[in-house]
């Protein structure tokens, strides 16, 4: 009676190649992912120091109206003042002092406004520096994670075309019946068409065989198949 037991070996380590290539090529398609999300960080990172100039302008424009409003009142103060030697009512003179208090007063709280956002302009002009150098180094080293990524998608491309050579001088050593029907159930089994006995399960799957099929596996003179998941079985004597 025929034994398969080289035929299955050689099947094995046919698949071995399949596993390889489906590896590699699921990095390739892994890598305009990877690029797009490396992009949307960097993006990001742009957005956040724009939003951080954002707020350093709105700052800066925020004290010139404040200066506005204290040269303003600093005016007032002075035109009231030359006022008080011109009136000649008690109650205007009055008045016009009030005026004046007025003024200075609005003019010390302005001031302190303006000292407290010249501290915040300088913290948010210092937060703006090291954003963008930040975002100067992020930029550097994301186009050249980018451009490892370009580069290992080819070389993986260029590894994909060597295996696949090799497999395909492999293949010429396996029996065609077997290996066509590897490859029809290897299709819908995630590239998987064989798989080792291991111990008493499918180690396809992880079903439990039942002990005729192990005994089958064992002898080798016909394929065996996984009752659940239908990959041929191989079971080697060491036990797996």
């Amino acid at each position: 009676m025929e034994n398969l037991k080289q035929d299955l070996e050689l099947l094995y380590e046919l698949q071995d190649y399949d596993i390889k290539i489906e590896s590699i090529k699921s990095r390739i398609e892994d890598a305009p992912a990877l690029i797009e999300e490396k992009k949307k960080d960097l993006e990001l990172r742009k957005q956040e120091t724009e939003e951080k100039k954002k707020s350093f302008v709105a700052l800066s424009s925020l004290k010139k109206e404040k200066e506005a409003i204290l040269d303003s009142k600093e005016k007032a103060v002075a035109k009231h003042s030359l006022e008080l030697n011109s009136v000649k009512s008690n109650d205007t003179y009055k008045a016009l002092l009030l005026e004046i208090e007025k003024a200075k007063a609005d003019k010390s709280v302005i001031e302190d406004e303006i000292l407290e956002l010249m501290d915040k302009i300088e913290n948010e002009n210092k937060t703006v520096k090291e954003s963008e150098f930040e975002l100067k180094e992020s930029d550097r080293r994301i186009k050249a994670e980018i451009a490892d990524i370009e580069s290992s998608a080819k070389k993986f491309s260029d590894e994909i075309a060597k295996i696949e050579e090799e497999r395909e001088r492999h293949k010429q050593k396996v029996n065609k019946n077997i290996l066509d029907q590897y490859e029809r159930i290897r299709e819908g089994r995630d590239g998987q068409g064989i798989c080792l006995v291991d111990g008493e399960s499918c180690g396809g799957c992880g079903m439990v065989l039942r002990p005729q099929l192990i005994n089958q596996a064992q002898k080798c003179h016909e394929l065996v198949f996984c009752d659940n998941c239908s990959r041929i079985l191989l079971k080697r004597q060491n036990g797996n």
